[in-house]
């Protein structure tokens, strides 16, 4: 039962840290970054929360379980650095993670929405049932069945997944100061 225990709190823990370094990655302009070999991983450097929870062994584990499940590639450059890139695999599951901590996202609010409205057609069917869902996920107003509203920014989620869904002609985001019923919609953000 111990063992059974200690198996799930390390198996959430190298999940984190996997989940970590994909966002981490995403967050990189190029979706990857690049490191020489003999300065070890300075990811660590760039994340200063992690110091006192995992170390450089942890970031090669979680980099090594990236690489098993196809999320990131990792090649050698003709200088000696590696580079260490997310596939699309890898930036679909990091705008999943994304898409869960927008559910929890909790700022000042600068009294603006942010307005997802779509038309997919139906050949694109997956793509369209994937992005309501995501946003069901990250607890988006749905104010009509394809038109989502949320307070905080998440343009570049929303722009990211639909550049990966290959949606961009059918999906508008758009910022807006006011809407009828808002205050309904307040009330389910927490905003008053």
């Amino acid at each position: 039962m111990n063992n059974l225990w200690y198996n799930k709190i390390m198996a959430e823990i190298k999940y984190s840290i996997t989940d970590q370094l994909l966002l981490h990655l995403y967050n990189c302009m190029d979706y990857g970054f690049s490191y020489r070999a003999k300065k070890s991983f300075f990811i660590l450097d760039k994340i200063p929360k992690w110091r006192a929870k995992i170390g450089s062994k942890d970031v090669q584990e979680g980099i090594k379980s990236l690489r098993k499940s196809k999320f990131i590639t990792k090649k050698l450059n003709y200088d000696g650095s590696i580079i260490i890139s997310l596939t699309d695999k890898g930036r679909l599951r990091a705008l999943n993670v994304s898409f869960r901590r927008l559910k929890n996202k909790k700022e000042d609010w600068d009294k603006r929405w942010r307005m997802v409205t779509f038309d997919i057609p139906n050949e694109f069917k997956k793509g369209r049932d994937a992005l309501r869902y995501r946003l069901k996920t990250a607890e988006f107003y749905e104010f009509q069945e394809s038109l989502f509203l949320y307070p905080y920014d998440c343009e570049r989620e929303i722009r990211d997944f639909i550049k990966l869904f290959k949606l961009e002609n059918y999906v508008y985001f758009a910022t807006i100061d006011y809407i009828d019923s808002q205050e309904k919609i307040k009330v389910k953000f927490g905003l008053i």
